[in-house]
């Protein structure tokens, strides 16, 4: 059975990294390996490791876990040696296919490492989302993220991409590579299963819509954010914007009574109280290729509201799982919002299709899309 080495270095990405990692390594019509670089802070034994990632206790000899350093600058320096790890590893296990599927900036200037391996990239924002940054901010993004991005979506032949709108794009784009196609992973991790934090915050607060995410410009919080702030028909309901990010867009904490803003990192751990107390979660990006965070609200039966852009709307199943709405049309979102706020029955019964299991991320089926992956034709 041929041998797939899947390579994580971004820590940041850890959820999809758990997702994708635990998927292929309980996969036992499939030889898969894994190695997952770590933030340089991470303190997490082996054993919580193997424990996060799902690790069975006959599949740990196939995972490896390195530590990126903790300073920036020296871990950017210090690329090659990461890779080279990787090379040694792929090398001693006999492995010919090797998978960067976290965005692996830090491979571009050391492509020439694996010439002997047949080399497989996920694309994850193949066109960059608009962000509001400075000069500086705009420059570090493009030559140390953007840039690099695009020279390795060049020059790698196989290409991944988890939204069929992105994949067409791809396809379109990239008419001699072979371009491939599996579904997102759920975003649910241990941490999340075994969450008991509360959060002060919230502590006599339920029945709320939420924005859980890092705050963007290209996810829309603003448009959610005066909603709330300038419709009278939803005064009394409760909005919580919980995630870390700049906020880019100017507030106005006096009319602020229904808003609450969860301005910084949540832990997994806070993640179950924050699902649970709330009535759905909202997704009023303005562009997106690709969501799982839809994977956790459905996990706790919580509807979903999300605009009708891109890979966005594969992630919800409109009057089954939850709503869209179009960005073109401002008040059906506000509608959305409304008819699920008052309409009982239409969430006892998404409610009751979340309880019966969710087909989008099935991890069967992204099993059996990863195997088709690595076969010869393109999906």
């Amino acid at each position: 059975m041929e041998k797939i080495l899947l390579v994580c270095t971004v820590p940041a990405l850890e959820s999809y990294n758990i997702g994708i990692v635990s998927a292929a390594l309980a996969d036992k019509n499939m030889d898969f390996y894994a190695v997952v670089f770590l933030d340089g802070q991470d303190k997490r034994s082996n054993a919580e490791l193997m424990a996060d990632y799902a690790v069975a206790i006959d599949r740990r000899n196939r995972i490896k876990f390195y530590h990126l350093h903790k300073n920036k600058v020296i871990r950017i320096l210090s690329g090659g040696r990461y890779l080279d790890l990787v090379a040694e590893f792929a090398c001693r296990e006999l492995i010919s296919k090797i998978h960067f599927i976290s965005q692996d900036v830090m491979l571009s200037a050391h492509l020439a490492k694996f010439k002997n391996f047949e080399l497989y990239y996920t694309v994850h924002d193949f066109i960059a989302h608009p962000a509001k940054l400075n000069l500086l901010q705009r420059a570090k993004h493009y030559y140390f993220r953007i840039r690099k991005d695009k020279l390795l979506i060049k020059q790698i032949n196989n290409l991944v991409t988890n939204s069929r709108s992105q994949h067409q794009a791809l396809l379109a784009h990239y008419p001699a590579k072979k371009i491939s196609w599996h579904r997102m992973p759920g975003m649910v991790t241990r941490k999340i299963l075994n969450g008991n934090q509360d959060i002060p915050e919230l502590k006599d607060m339920k029945d709320y819509v939420l924005f859980f995410g890092r705050i963007e410009v290209y996810k829309g919080v603003e448009t959610l954010y005066h909603l709330f702030l300038t419709r009278s028909e939803l005064g009394g309901t409760n909005l919580v914007i919980a995630g870390k990010g700049d906020v880019y867009f100017k507030r106005n904490p006096e009319k602020e009574d229904h808003i609450i803003f969860l301005n910084r990192f949540i832990a997994e751990e806070e993640v179950a109280a924050l699902f649970r107390k709330a009535k759905f979660l909202v997704l009023p990006y303005l562009s997106a290729t690709q969501s799982a965070i839809s994977s956790i609200s459905y996990h706790f039966r919580k509807p979903v509201i999300a605009s009708c852009v891109e890979g966005l709307a594969e992630s919800v199943d409109h009057e089954r799982t939850g709503l869209l709405y179009s960005i073109k049309e401002p008040d059906q979102l506000l509608a959305a919002i409304l008819r699920l706020c008052s309409d009982v029955s239409l969430i006892e019964n998404i409610s009751e299709n979340l309880n019966n299991g969710n087909q989008l991320y099935d991890v069967c089926k992204l099993q059996e899309e990863l195997a088709l992956v690595y076969q010869n034709n393109a999906l």
